[in-house]
């Protein structure tokens, strides 16, 4: 059992359809369609509002100082609203909620669920640029929508924190993506590397190795203009200052069916030799598959949490 007086916060994971925890309509995985991959046949159904109220409900009685709505697009529910009073009214210090950002574009509702009881709105930016983010978002307009619910999200009193999946067409752009967001009023970054599988046409993953120079840039510049910084799915070696931030994971509780199986994520012969190595998140078994284990060494470095983001 998790001890609620040292949580840093809790997540609540509203899709059940797959065990990744990133939203439906914001994860690369699934929607807005660039790795969409039909669900399997035994697949569980997807959790109803009934579900996630009963999740969060559980959640609260662990008095999480921080709290964060993922996993699904939790404001097209009914009882959304709802969900972000019951956390006000548990004295929940800060809401965060998961989006794919254009349905703040929509006039009240990020002042909506202001009142209701989020602090904090999680978007989603596949790049710095238009033409990198609709290109994986499949959707044209798709970037000038979620840059018009960012504005409605400050306006209405929100912090926002960018959602930045490091992906093949548009990681090079992560520092400038972080440079854009500062004097918009982001207060937050979170660099992830989604773990696969990959879509077969125009694939969206790269070696990590290459795309590790940009990451580190990226989360400098953000660290250095004061930005909450998180990191995940990214292995230690190649984050180098950074990688006490990448076992910043909170813990999670899942409406909805249970989910079996083992994680994407392995080791290989060269992280036995590692520092980190019970620290590491490992490397996901679709970029072994497909890129092997090439630009990944053992650290010698002592593993530590000292550079751990603190929830502001």
């Amino acid at each position: 059992m998790v001890n609620s007086q040292q949580l840093i916060g809790l997540a609540i994971d509203t899709c059940s359809r797959c065990p990744h925890p990133w939203p439906r309509g914001v994860c690369p995985l699934c929607a807005p369609g660039p790795m969409q991959q039909p669900p399997p046949a035994d697949a569980t159904a997807p959790a109803t509002d009934e579900d996630v109220e009963a999740a969060l409900l559980r959640g609260l009685r662990m008095q999480p100082p921080a709290l964060v709505l993922r996993g699904g697009e939790v404001l097209l529910r009914k009882n959304a609203l709802e969900l972000l009073t019951a956390c006000r009214q548990a004295g929940v210090n800060r809401v965060e909620v998961w989006t794919a950002g254009t349905l703040l574009a929509r006039p009240g509702l990020a002042a909506a669920i202001a009142r209701a009881g989020a602090t904090e709105v999680g978007v989603v930016l596949f790049g710095d640029t238009a033409e990198g983010h609709d290109f994986v978002a499949q959707t044209p307009g798709h970037f000038q929508k979620v840059l018009a619910g960012v504005q409605r999200a400050r306006r209405a009193g929100l912090q926002v924190r960018v959602l930045a999946p490091v992906l093949r067409p548009t990681f090079r752009g992560l520092h400038s993506l972080v440079k854009k967001a500062v004097p918009a009023g982001v207060q937050g970054l979170y660099v992830w590397a989604p773990a696969g599988p990959d879509r077969a046409a125009h694939p969206l993953l790269a070696p990590l190795p290459i795309m590790a120079p940009f990451v580190q840039a990226a989360l400098n510049l953000a660290k250095t203009a004061g930005l909450s910084v998180r990191c995940e799915g990214i292995p230690a070696c190649q984050l180098d200052s950074h990688a006490g931030i990448a076992v910043a994971t909170m813990p999670a509780i899942g409406a909805g069916p249970a989910q079996t199986g083992e994680l994407p994520f392995d080791f290989g012969p060269i992280c036995e030799q590692c520092s980190w190595r019970g620290r590491c998140v490992g490397v996901s078994r679709a970029r072994i598959e497909a890129h092997g284990w090439v630009g990944f060494a053992a650290r010698s470095d002592p593993a530590q949490l000292a550079n751990l983001p603190a929830l502001r």
